[in-house]
């Protein structure tokens, strides 16, 4: 886009500002600058324009620098989720490859190591915490905790149970795919 110049008024100080950005949101920033700092004035008769429009921008500043936080516990997040879909789809390659080979080997090993109980799935709770010191104590602590996954069991002792089971499998990944 090309660079436009824009006159405006914020604070009943007059400027020129030169910007790539389209008009209305040139002039959406101006409004609401304005309107901070005319806010600011009009409730503390000793503040300046100068002294409002520096609190201001360290209100803005501190809520850019809390988003910037808050994006970066969601790509931490979205790193989480990816890694546990790659599994996921291993697992699945896996399970596929033993139902149409017809193997029961591992179905039997798994029936001999394991004690008979009702068949329930393990339930993995995967949780990151922030290893940066805690910026302010007002700020607000944001913790990224993946959702429990259900893992599918290590080897069902029927065909029909595979089936049901990668069946669940894969709606799980479509699940993840289209969220």
């Amino acid at each position: 886009m090309e660079k436009k110049k824009y006159d405006v008024v914020i604070a009943d100080v007059e400027m020129a500002i030169i910007s790539d950005e389209r008009e209305d949101f040139v002039m959406r920033l101006v409004n609401d600058l304005d309107q901070k700092i005319r806010e600011i004035t009009l409730s503390s008769k000793r503040c300046s324009k100068m002294d409002a429009a520096l609190l201001v921008a360290l209100d803005t500043n501190s809520e850019r620098l809390k988003a910037e936080k808050r994006i970066r516990n969601l790509e931490a997040q979205i790193g989480l989720y990816d890694a546990n879909l790659r599994r996921l789809r291993e697992e699945n390659a896996k399970l596929k490859e033993i139902m149409l080979s017809g193997k029961n080997a591992p179905a039997e090993e798994a029936a001999e190591q394991e004690p008979e109980e009702e068949a329930q799935p393990d339930i993995e709770q995967l949780d990151m915490t922030q290893a940066e010191p805690e910026e302010a104590a007002a700020e607000e602590e944001t913790e990224v905790q993946a959702q429990p996954e259900v893992q599918p069991e290590k080897a069902p002792e029927e065909s029909a149970d595979r089936g049901d089971k990668l069946r669940q499998i894969e709606s799980l990944l479509r699940g993840k795919n289209n969220g």
